[in-house]
């Protein structure tokens, strides 16, 4: 038995035991922190620096390829991006080449922020303003006491000699500037607009007297219908089929504006609007008074729209599109129609589902004389 001394230095085997084919896994140089420089890298002073030499945006090298491609010592001065210049005084950019035609930018620089106007600083329209040729028509034919003055600054001349000629009658001045906040409208007024007095709501005793309802009454009521775009479009489509009134409530209902009558074309002055507090109670005196009270609804619904046959005199009560009627609303209903519809679509706007059913009522039972 030979002595481990004895042994060649190759033969001697360490203490851990390793794989001939596991390799020690070599340790990276440990560099002290310093601010000495590479030996091998050579500083330069800024004095010794060669001046930099600045290229006209005319004499610029162009080539076919990105300047991306080029080497760094080849890429023009005025490509890169922290140019001293003004961005407006940069000469477009030609890095990127798409079917070898440049993408050329704006020599002009954007605008500043505080340069712009500011949207404050537009005039609104006046909140007494109404527009719109048929809306003012109308007024000045059936409310011409709300009418304090005409705007008409149109460029037709059979429209500008047709409401002279109802303003004259109506007694009421007439102005050919537009009003404060139409010098650059882009919406429709025609040229056209009136100053009014705010709108009148009607009585309901007037509308629906203690002697009982004529044949063919139709009174439409609104219920939670906050969208006056949409109040605006089911009173012209109640002017178009002549209903008896159209009963709004005072709460959470949007009211008759001037955007609402602009947008009934004319049907805010012709249909009576009546405003209530209680429109469950209402629904109780219409019913006292002879008249059948009919709502719509998604479900719960007794009867189909369509087959339906109408009273000689009918409220008809409209709800919101998503949450419908209220239920205090709908215990004061006769009867609940509904209008059914595909799977992917089964319900209308509020404003379209109004017109089908005032064309289907007036279908089955005709206008007052």
């Amino acid at each position: 038995m030979s002595n481990r001394d004895d042994l060649p230095p190759d033969d001697r085997q360490p203490q851990e035991v390793r794989s001939r084919f596991e390799r020690p896994t070599p340790r990276p140089p440990q560099r002290t922190a310093t601010n000495q420089a590479h030996p091998g890298t050579v500083r330069r002073r800024p004095e010794d620096r060669p001046p930099r030499q600045e290229v006209a945006p005319a004499e610029r090298p162009r080539e076919d390829r990105p300047s991306g491609d080029r080497p760094r010592g080849e890429r023009p001065q005025g490509d890169r991006p922290y140019d001293d210049r003004p961005r407006g005084d940069r000469p477009p950019s030609r890095d990127r080449v798409r079917n070898d035609r440049p993408i050329l930018t704006s020599h002009h620089p954007a605008p500043r922020r505080e340069d712009r106007p500011r949207r404050d600083d537009r005039q609104a329209p006046p909140p007494d303003v109404v527009s719109g040729l048929h809306a003012v028509e109308a007024l000045l034919r059936w409310q011409p006491k709300r009418v304090q003055a005409l705007y008409l600054w149109a460029s037709d001349a059979r429209v500008r000699a047709r409401l002279q000629e109802l303003a004259q009658t109506a007694k009421v001045r007439v102005e050919t500037e537009p009003p404060r906040g139409f010098e650059h409208e882009s919406g429709n007024p025609q040229g056209v607009a009136v100053r009014v007095t705010p709108f009148e709501y009607a009585d309901l005793e007037r509308v629906m007297p203690l002697a009982g309802p004529a044949d063919g009454t139709l009174i439409v009521c609104l219920d939670s219908i906050t969208d006056p775009r949409n109040l605006g479009a089911i009173l012209r489509s109640a002017a178009f089929f002549r209903v008896t009134a159209v009963i709004i409530p005072q709460d959470r209902s949007a009211e008759v504006t001037p955007l609402v009558e602009r947008i009934a074309e004319g049907g805010a002055a012709s249909v009576p609007v009546v405003q209530v507090v209680n429109l469950a109670r209402t629904l109780g005196t219409l019913r006292d008074r002879g008249v059948e009270v009919v709502g719509t609804a998604l479900d719960g619904a007794t009867g189909d729209l369509r087959t339906y046959k109408w009273a000689r005199a009918t409220a008809l009560v409209l709800g919101a599109e998503g949450s419908g009627i209220r239920p205090l609303v709908r215990k004061n209903c006769d009867q609940l129609v509904t209008l059914p519809g595909p799977e992917q679509m089964p319900s209308l706007n509020v404003s379209a589902f109004a017109t089908l059913t005032m064309a289907l009522v007036r279908a089955s039972q005709p206008a007052p004389a």
